[in-house]
């Protein structure tokens, strides 16, 4: 039986022919969770993908927690001279970030193939 807590995030990932690695979430990101998601993201970024594609699509919620994930990401991937990208498709991950104005660090589409 598993953590509870990370009952609630599933996450996969995925490495394209050209070098860039997608990793899907789905659920919640929030306190308890984004420890998981910040794992996940900071073996990516060790591995040089030549483009990180965070999939957010899936997500319901979007926590503060999860949010310094992504700043975080950001640095590390900007550090790292790696691209990176979010896929949003829901209303509840973009206004997280809109609301604090953090969209603006990110090269956002709606669509993980782009």
């Amino acid at each position: 039986m598993g953590d509870p807590f990370y009952d609630l995030l599933a996450l996969s990932t995925r490495t394209a022919e050209d070098g860039a690695v997608t990793v899907t979430a789905a659920g919640e990101v929030d306190t308890f969770t984004a420890p998981l998601l910040r794992s996940v993201l900071d073996t990516q970024l060790q591995r040089h993908p030549t483009e990180l594609v965070i999939d957010l699509s899936g997500i319901q919620f979007l926590g503060s927690a999860g949010l310094a994930v992504l700043v975080e990401t950001h640095k590390s991937a900007r550090d790292r001279d790696v691209g990176l990208r979010l896929v949003i498709t829901t209303g509840a991950v973009a206004r997280a970030l809109t609301v604090t104005g953090l969209i603006n660090l990110f090269t956002v589409t709606d669509d993980a193939h782009r």
